[in-house]
């Protein structure tokens, strides 16, 4: 599920699972910012909490699951990413409505099979059951500026670039800001890079006035 989204704006991929403690931050502090947007770490500590508890829950023997400051950072660019997906989409006069939601979240798990396959997709996806109508939503938000961009002349070879440049743009003007404790953010890539590890550009600052 979560891989729908990657393939289209390069933000939601797992990152392989290294040795090491979980590690839970400062809740008392913010995570990041999204423009004027606040994410707290309460929120982030709450997945990454939620994730951990359900992968006690089912075999995860052969899942490459993130741990420690990967999975930080993946639970903060989750929140992250809604906001900038819905920004842009607002911008660009894109909605998805609740029943749209419910709908293919209803979808999603016919396709599974059942709920527990579905709970063992959350689970290696890193996923928290709490999040998944965030993750349908988000898919629902790429389809519909996917939609939007070919409508105005894109190739659909080319869709995916041009909605993830215009998620990239939005990021830049709107200003992304990490807290260190989870990492920079690419704004190149549109992610969040977990603490130690190489990024490919320095984090977007916010626009000047």
């Amino acid at each position: 599920m979560k891989k729908i989204i990657a393939g289209v704006i390069g933000a939601l991929v797992v990152v392989g699972a290294g040795a090491g403690l979980w590690i839970f931050l400062d809740s008392s502090a913010a995570a990041a910012s999204v423009g004027k947007v606040k994410i707290s770490a309460t929120q982030v500590d709450g997945t990454v909490k939620a994730i951990i508890a359900e992968r006690k829950t089912v075999s995860t023997t052969g899942m490459q699951l993130a741990v420690g400051p990967a999975l930080n950072a993946e639970a903060l660019n989750f929140y992250i990413i809604s906001t900038l997906l819905a920004q842009t989409a607002a911008a660009n006069n894109v909605t998805v409505t609740e029943a749209q939601v419910k709908t293919r979240s209803a979808a999603i798990l016919t396709q599974q099979g059942s709920a527990a396959k579905l709970k063992l997709g959350e689970v290696s996806s890193s996923i928290a059951s709490k999040d998944f109508p965030g993750y349908v939503r988000e898919i629902l938000y790429v389809e519909g500026l996917t939609a939007l961009v070919e409508k105005q002349g894109t190739a659909a070879a080319n869709s995916s670039t041009a909605v993830q440049d215009l998620v990239r743009q939005l990021a830049i003007k709107a200003g992304v800001k990490v807290n260190a404790k989870y990492g920079t953010w690419d704004a190149t890539q549109v992610t969040v890079v977990p603490p130690g590890t190489a990024s490919s550009t320095t984090p977007t600052p916010a626009p000047t006035k």
